[in-house]
């Protein structure tokens, strides 16, 4: 035998030898789906080994002893999974004050008349005193008001850990919209009606580890600017947080306050406002 046909024989034998070391065994599932465990085993097998699934069969192909291995892997991966009740709770809050003191007065001289000063918001409560004569008149009015509202929404949904749920309310409200064609003639305005879905929502991913929750989600709130055009407001989070089953955990909020100042020498007006949004998330295990 020359020395090139002892070198293939001696390859041949390697890889005969090679291939008898990988064994096959088709592992039925019990709880989970080949599918969510092919990629965590595929990245633990053997060089030269492979990883396939169908339905509620793993199929392994590798080394006698990255098969225990792998098996022993596959022991801690399929087991029963949990239903969660995911509570999301979000809390928007928002307060104003107004206040304007103004004076006004006038004297008739004659056939002419002098007047100097602002009223203040006609249409806002307050009090004044007015003095009228023959010849002159003077005012002196204040008014004050103060808004709140607190706005909550709820969220709960039912999901099975590492599978990502969603839920939403909320109405499709009809906007104004126009549109412009330029033509040979000049622009063509045309009005129309464009429908915008305005609610709250949360996406949510949970993972369980023993009493531990791991979650990513996504909660949103939109409604209607208070001033009004068509002006939608959204206020949105997009976190991921870990905490304990059954407590609150809070997944942030933010909070905006504005102050507008005006005076000159016979008025004042003082506006505040304030904004708040927090939002907090409770995971149950379901009965």
């Amino acid at each position: 035998m020359t020395r090139f046909g002892g070198a293939l024989l001696l390859w041949m034998f390697c890889i005969a030898a090679q291939a008898e070391l990988l064994v096959m065994e088709v592992l039925p599932l019990k709880h989970r789906l080949a599918n969510d465990l092919v990629p965590t085993l595929r990245e633990l097998v053997a060089e030269g080994g492979t990883v396939t699934g169908l339905n509620n069969q793993i199929i392994i192909r590798s080394t006698p002893a990255n098969l225990a291995d792998l098996k022993h892997v596959l022991e801690g991966l399929d087991t029963r999974q949990q239903q969660l009740r995911i509570t999301v709770r979000q809390n928007v809050g928002d307060s104003s004050q107004l206040a304007a003191d103004a004076l006004a007065a006038h004297v008739r001289a004659g056939p002419a008349e002098v007047a100097a000063g602002l009223g203040g918001p006609g249409d806002a409560p307050g009090a004044g005193i007015r003095y009228q004569g023959e010849h002159a008149g003077v005012s002196v009015e204040s008014y004050r008001t103060h808004g709140q509202d607190e706005r909550a929404s709820s969220h709960f949904v039912m999901a099975i850990e590492g599978t990502p749920a969603y839920i939403a309310t909320g109405v499709s409200l009809p906007l104004p919209a126009s549109s412009a064609v330029i033509t040979p003639y000049g622009a063509n305005v045309q009005q129309s009606l464009d429908y915008r879905n305005v609610g709250s929502g949360v996406y949510v991913t949970p993972r369980l580890a023993g009493e531990d929750v791991t979650l990513e989600i996504s909660p949103y709130n939109q409604q209607l600017a208070a001033r009004g055009g068509g002006v939608i407001a959204e206020r949105s989070v997009n976190t991921v947080v870990r905490g304990h089953l059954g407590e609150w955990l809070p997944l942030g909020g933010a909070s905006t306050a504005s102050h507008d100042s005006r005076r000159s020498e016979l008025t004042t007006t003082e506006r505040h406002a304030n904004e708040a949004y927090d939002v907090w998330v409770k995971v149950e295990v379901a009965p």
